[in-house]
């Protein structure tokens, strides 16, 4: 079987991990996991890495993202989705201010700060923060910085906003969403989630996961296109499989392959001027 990743298209309630569970018995292999966890409540691409695959997830998990959400004023809950119980209600005042609208979600675009949510995969003490919150604890959790490169608002009906937000990777879409609500001067929470890209990879060429097959599995050397990369000659692929030290030019960080195109390392260059081996591949 090949190395590398699929796309999958995950369906609304179910879990990232329940798909990797999924694919793990349909390709009969252990060596297989996911980038970029998505909420059961939300839909859309998900990265699973495959066999050698699974030694580039992070190099995919800080490519930007794309997703397309509803979000709903006039009610917050506890989950900041459609899944949660309702914690605050305010009437919604028809029409929105379509003007005023645009003016809020342009305000997020760029360098902003987010407390990731009590319901979340982040680990405390080993443990995810959602099963914390689900038996009603609170964590304090630290405040991180993310990046929203671009904002759209795509309509208004109602009491509801449909927008598309590309940003950086830890970027959560439901804190965004309570975020644009509340400076609208309303509570809110997302009622729809669909990542649409992971960097240069779309949801329109995503398998569903009843028709996913090998055929689809895309290549490490296609996987990671997007870093700088460079053949090296056989007696430099020897060195590299023995994880020696080479001196090249150029970019911090280099997918190295050999002269037929089969992945080897990453390297990366360190003080001393010399990459040094990152990641094998082979």
């Amino acid at each position: 079987m090949m190395d590398g990743i699929l796309l999958v298209n995950k369906p609304i309630g179910m879990t990232s991990r329940d798909v990797v569970n999924i694919l793990m018995k349909k390709f009969n292999t252990r060596k297989i996991g996911h980038t970029g966890t998505l909420d059961p409540f939300a839909s859309g691409l998900l990265i699973i890495t495959i066999n050698k695959g699974t030694k580039i997830s992070s190099f995919l998990e800080d490519l930007n993202k794309e997703y397309i959400a509803e979000l709903k004023l006039g009610e917050s809950t506890t989950t900041l989705d459609l899944e949660g119980e309702i914690l605050e209600k305010k009437e919604v005042n028809p029409p929105l201010n379509q003007q005023k609208v645009k003016e809020v979600l342009d305000s997020f675009v760029g360098k902003i700060k987010q407390i990731p949510p009590m319901y979340s995969a982040i680990k405390v003490d080993g443990e995810e923060l959602y099963k914390k919150a689900r038996r009603g604890e609170t964590i304090e959790r630290k405040e991180r910085e993310v990046e929203i490169n671009k904002i759209e608002l795509l309509s208004i009906t109602k009491e509801k906003i449909l927008f598309k937000v590309d940003c950086s990777k830890g970027t959560y879409i439901r804190t965004l969403g309570l975020d644009i609500a509340n400076k609208l001067d309303y509570p809110g929470h997302l009622t729809h989630l669909v990542r649409t890209r992971v960097g240069r990879f779309f949801l329109k060429d995503a398998k569903d996961l009843e028709d996913i097959s090998e055929k689809d599995i895309i290549p490490i050397s296609t996987s990671l296109s997007h870093l700088p990369s460079i053949k090296v000659n056989d007696q430099d692929a020897f060195k590299v499989k023995n994880g020696v030290k080479l001196l090249l030019q150029g970019a911090d960080l280099y997918f190295i392959m050999d002269k037929n195109s089969n992945p080897l390392a990453i390297y990366k260059r360190k003080e001393d001027g010399y990459y040094y081996s990152l990641r094998g591949l082979f």
